[in-house]
């Protein structure tokens, strides 16, 4: 599954066309939900990935894919929590679990509903992405031992895989 037909949207909710907001960009897609204590415990480490590849002019950008309840956790949870990271739509169902299943990642509490699919990862979960939807990194952060340990010179070794800016 490639994400470049998608739509996905901003912090502030704003609908953006993915192959633009994405395009020459590190892509990783951010498996996590509110309610997960490990969740919450790691997003601190992205947000500042985030903010030196921002300082550093890396072209970085996450996409939150939600394991939340509701709209409304999400939103909180985005507007409390996250750095200013796109997101696949809360109501974009289809796409959060094509996601899922495509990386095997999703929290134990939704297993029951992907049958049949491997899990490879709870909650949170990063998968470094290419243009076509091909996964060069998958990372379960429940600790973030890799990024904690390399810092912010993990943004060198994704750097390879970054999206084509034309």
């Amino acid at each position: 599954m490639s994400l470049a037909g998608i739509t996905l949207e901003t912090k502030e909710g704003t609908q953006v066309p993915a192959a633009e907001a994405l395009r020459g960009k590190i892509v990783v897609l951010f498996f996590s939900s509110e309610w997960c204590p490990a969740c919450k415990l790691f997003v601190p480490t992205l947000h500042t990935l985030h903010e030196v590849a921002r300082e550093n002019e890396v072209p970085f950008e996450v996409v939150y894919v939600s394991s939340d309840r509701d709209a409304e956790q999400k939103a909180r949870y985005m507007a409390k929590s996250h750095g200013d990271w796109l997101s696949v739509p809360f109501e974009d169902t289809a796409t959060r679990d094509a996601l899922k299943a495509k990386y095997g990642c999703f929290a134990g509490a939704e297993a029951a509903g992907f049958p049949g699919v491997a899990r490879r990862a709870g909650i949170p979960s990063l998968v470094v992405v290419g243009e076509g939807g091909e996964e060069h990194v998958h990372m379960d952060c429940d600790p973030a031992t890799e990024i904690d340990r390399k810092g912010d010179a993990i943004l060198d070794e994704w750097a390879q895989f970054a999206w084509p800016a034309a």
